[in-house]
């Protein structure tokens, strides 16, 4: 009776530990494939349209830069541009810039959910300050400076440094999910 007892106790610790190890990799999988539809959802929602509209600004802010724009002193002075100078900065603004600054603004502000950090990132509260203060600027014809400046490379680097981040980790966890892995 005592060898009939201690088969029926080790079957039931192997179930019982069968049931648990199968339990725990559920749990995981169940995690893996929670962060990797977060990840996807944050590169498809918000930082990878982000990403695509700061390259394409980026690309737009270089060819004016490399077609001579008048440097940001310049630009702020009084009298530094021409008229025509002028008029062509404030189309470049108008139909180029600000069209994809105020799609950038809009993709933080309704998916600020998707943000990677716990708290709004500096550099996109500066970006989105700067946006609204730059159409308030662009509706009065008197005043064509923003208040708030843009916050240049910090913004760039952020976006561009949290895309890659992102989607370095949706590599990985795409791969631990072909390999099997939990």
């Amino acid at each position: 009776m005592t060898a009939a007892v201690i088969t029926a106790s080790a079957s039931i610790v192997v179930a019982v530990l069968v049931f648990v190890l199968n339990q725990y990799a559920q749990i995981r999988a169940e995690r893996r494939r929670a962060r990797l539809d977060r990840v996807a959802n944050q590169l498809r929602d918000l930082y990878g349209p982000l990403h695509a509209l700061v390259d394409v600004n980026e690309r737009l802010w270089q060819a004016l830069r490399d077609d001579n724009l008048p440097g940001q002193q310049q630009r702020r002075s009084d009298t530094a541009l021409t008229e025509d100078q002028q008029d062509q900065w404030m189309r470049w603004v108008q139909q180029a810039l600000m069209p994809a600054n105020i799609q950038m603004r809009d993709l933080i502000v309704g998916r600020a959910d998707l943000v990677i950090e716990d708290r709004m990132p500096e550099p996109l509260r500066a970006f989105c300050a700067h946006v609204a203060a730059y159409e308030v600027a662009l509706a009065h014809a008197d005043n064509r400076r923003p208040l708030i400046r843009h916050p240049g490379a910090a913004y760039v680097d952020y976006v561009r440094r949290s895309f890659d981040v992102l989607k370095r980790e949706h590599h990985r966890l795409l791969a631990t999910r072909r390999s099997g892995r939990g």
